[in-house]
């Protein structure tokens, strides 16, 4: 991907998303879409003709519940594999939980990614709300109910 087409497109999606055009695009940008911040890096050096893109889901506590929170990002991980689909991660540098993901430019538009972007930002916020564990709870509530009530 030329660096012109890459502004090109960051600049398409500020615009879609109504958010502010970074000033300074050379092969990254970052933006904030509904209060999320992704990064938007052109693939060229992986791969030509693709984009990478990383969804801040937010800090991972560090308290009892890391190791759950943790195994359910890889139970996520395999639930939404398949071809083309963003995978969880852990970034190294912030301790932040990463969606990351590449798109083939021809198989991609700005709305594209501007609608996916709005999707994975409410998949964020809900995340940052309760880890994706109340459901986990929930059950292991009722386990623990049927185990004491059998006692």
């Amino acid at each position: 991907m030329k660096e012109t087409d890459f502004r090109t497109l960051v600049a398409d999606i500020s615009r879609l998303a109504n958010t502010i055009l970074p000033e300074d695009v050379a092969g990254h940008a970052q933006l904030e879409i509904d209060g999320i911040n992704f990064t938007l890096m052109d693939g060229a050096a992986m791969e030509e003709g693709s984009l990478a893109y990383f969804c801040d889901f937010g800090p991972i506590p560090d308290n009892g519940d890391r190791a759950d929170i943790l195994q359910r990002l890889l139970e996520c991980n395999l639930l939404m594999f398949g071809v083309g689909t963003p995978t969880f991660s852990v970034n190294f540098e912030t301790g932040h939980a990463m969606l990351m993901g590449r798109a083939e430019l021809a198989q991609i538009d700005a709305q594209k990614l501007v609608n996916a972007f709005i999707h994975y930002a409410v998949q964020a916020r809900q995340w940052q709300q309760n880890h994706f564990l109340e459901s986990t709870r929930r059950t292991r509530s009722k386990t623990q109910h049927r185990l004491f009530s059998a006692a």
